[in-house]
């Protein structure tokens, strides 16, 4: 996991798209204990390579969760249920820069009930209105890298089946260290306050390796 210079480009252009002026006061969840790339800092002007110290210095109520509960990171494992009632339909935000495609559980990953129930947690913590900012591998890319690599119509089909508003989507060369690392690069809205779908067995044939 690390954050990239095109990675924070994209943070803030879906920001942008969502009509989000300022980061300060917002209710940010990130996904895993990130850091800040060296290019990230240069481009940005970032003093720092942790995450949660960038955030926090922009005015965010900052949470990220990480099972390594390394750097703040509060260490729950995002394949079970989360056992934070406050945590439940709270975010504004919620940050993917490279963290989903490793969880899974203990199951064989073509059972996808793990992965399933993290996209179920993520879903019940953000808010009416909640911005999701992913950046995961592309299939056919990064091989071995992960669990779970996705398509531009894992998105689609995720975001039909919950009503929500995709503001961007697309394929981007990520790592500015080799050209053979393409990710999706996704943002959506959640729109609506509804359970998440679809069932397991449907989300188990969007799943790729």
């Amino acid at each position: 996991m690390g954050t990239n210079t095109n990675t924070l480009d994209f943070l803030y252009e879906s920001t942008k798209a969502a009509g989000i002026a300022t980061l300060s006061g917002i209710h940010l969840l990130e996904l895993g204990n990130q850091a800040i790339r060296k290019n990230a800092q240069e481009s940005y002007e970032i003093n720092t390579g942790k995450s949660k110290v960038y955030f926090l210095s922009l005015g965010c109520n900052h949470h990220s969760i990480d099972w390594n509960g390394l750097d703040g990171a509060i260490p729950l494992d995002l394949t079970l249920p989360v056992p934070i009632p406050k945590f439940m339909k709270y975010f504004d935000i919620v940050t993917d820069f490279g963290d989903m495609e490793h969880v899974r559980g203990l199951e064989d990953w073509m059972e996808g009930v793990g992965h399933w129930n993290a996209w179920k947690n993520i879903h019940d913590m953000g808010k009416v209105d909640c911005l999701y900012i992913h950046t995961v591998p592309m299939v056919g890319s990064f091989s071995g890298h992960g669990s779970f690599h996705y398509t531009l119509e894992f998105f689609e089909n995720l975001c039909k089946a919950n009503d929500y508003e995709i503001l961007i989507l697309k394929g981007v060369q990520c790592d500015p260290r080799t050209n053979t690392r393409e990710y999706v690069f996704c943002s959506y809205i959640k729109r609506v306050d509804r359970d998440f779908g679809p069932p397991r067995e449907i989300f188990k044939g969007w799943l790729h390796r």
